[in-house]
């Protein structure tokens, strides 16, 4: 029987996916927060812009293709490949015991998935 990941569709062998599906998580048996994950699977620029903004997809996509580019999403495009945004800046992220709500994980303040919610403009 072929078993796919359901988080990120990879092949799932004897071992853990790479995203991280798999690994210790809070409803394990040995739920210790020694072993923490590092995901990096995040959102486009565009989809940080429209969460912080409360600005539809559609909106945003028109104004680009007109070629009308919003200083706050320059600053999102920066921020996004210095790699600001993180778990670290995340609604669902409770960093005092690095659980992820969404998740339901143990990660890095550097993790990021595409769940990410900013719970302020940053």
């Amino acid at each position: 029987m072929v078993e796919f990941c359901p988080e990120c569709g990879n092949l799932l062998r004897k071992k853990t996916c790479p995203c991280g599906y798999g690994e210790l998580d809070a409803t394990s048996k040995d739920a210790s927060h020694n072993h923490l994950i590092k995901i990096w699977s995040p959102p486009s620029p565009n989809a940080i812009y429209c969460k912080i903004t409360a600005t539809p997809h559609e909106k945003l996509k028109s104004m680009l293709n007109k070629g009308m580019i919003p200083e706050k999403f320059k600053e999102v495009r920066v921020k996004f490949k210095n790699r600001f945004y993180s778990c670290s800046n995340c609604l669902y992220y409770y960093a005092e015991i690095f659980h992820c709500k969404y998740k339901n994980k143990y990660l890095t303040k550097d993790s990021i998935c595409r769940s990410f919610e900013p719970f302020s403009d940053n």
